[in-house]
């Protein structure tokens, strides 16, 4: 049982459609919702992670949960793409809920980072997450409100979306771009009743640090910030996101603080980033 999880099958007759769900949050997300009685549909590319994480929730879930459905696949990639919107189609199940959540994370300053970084990055955070939910975007509209439920599209993202980090300014720009979508797209889908979720995680216990680029395209090796949370912390946050219709949902005081003082004083924040940058690099150094 998920701590901080109220465990009232609030998405009974609710089918989710989870990226990224082979670790960390994403498989942390999968594990809430099926206690709250949602069908799943799990993709990663990882197709032995998939079912390890589909055996856990069938051995700790409440009968509640219909459906679990594992779709090994890269979303970006417009074969794979496809191919799971024509899944959900043959097996002519609902999408009540896209939870996008696969990512990546790049460190570098710019004038040390290869334009391949910049693509890669950008194609996992911002374009796998747009080109997909344009391939779901059908289905939701189509599928039923459940009775008392919600539609929902949610863009798993990052404080560093609200600012321009130095020495991560690839990762900032991918996931900023997704938050301009987001407010975009929740505007023209409110006669759809599809409610559209961005979701800033602050810092958790997951591989991304340990799977993410630097400027060259090789694999970063970061240590866990100190007060990172749990994925399971996490799921809980974007759970209570999604039932409560957050239009930004910063998790942390790490967020929100970037959040205000972006607005309130800029300078400052310039000022307190710029010190972060320099703790950075005399870190790479040692």
């Amino acid at each position: 049982m998920l701590a901080g999880i109220n465990m009232k099958p609030e998405f009974h007759h609710h089918t989710a459609l989870i990226t990224g769900a082979s670790s960390g949050i994403g498989a942390a997300v999968a594990h809430a919702l099926a206690a709250r009685g949602a069908s799943l549909v799990l993709v990663a590319r990882r197709a032995m992670e998939l079912k390890r994480v589909e055996r856990e929730i069938r051995s700790s879930a409440s009968e509640s949960t219909a459906e679990i459905h594992c779709i090994p696949a890269d979303v970006t990639a417009a074969m794979d793409r496809q191919r799971i919107r024509d899944f959900l189609e043959q097996k002519q199940l609902p999408l009540h809920i896209l939870i996008n959540n696969a990512g990546i994370t790049s460190h570098a300053r710019f004038d040390e980072t290869q334009s391949d970084v910049l693509r890669r990055t950008m194609e996992i955070n911002f374009f796998a997450a747009v080109e997909l939910t344009a391939q779901m975007l059908p289905l939701l509209k189509k599928s039923a409100r459940p009775t008392g439920g919600r539609k929902s599209i949610v863009l798993v993202s990052t404080p560093s979306g609200l600012y321009g980090i130095p020495g991560r300014f690839a990762y900032s720009a991918s996931k900023a771009a997704g938050h301009v979508w987001m407010e975009a797209m929740r505007q023209e889908l409110k006669a759809d009743q599809i409610q559209c979720n961005i979701i800033c995680p602050g810092y958790t216990r997951t591989a991304l640090r340990q799977s993410g680029l630097d400027g060259q395209g090789n694999t970063i090796q970061e240590e866990q910030a100190k007060e990172a949370k749990s994925p399971h912390y996490m799921a809980v946050q974007i759970i209570n996101g999604i039932i409560k219709n957050k239009r930004l949902l910063l998790t942390d005081t790490n967020g929100r603080f970037v959040y205000w003082l972006r607005t309130l004083a800029p300078g400052l924040l310039e000022r307190i980033m710029a010190k972060k940058l320099a703790k950075d690099l005399r870190g790479s150094v040692e």
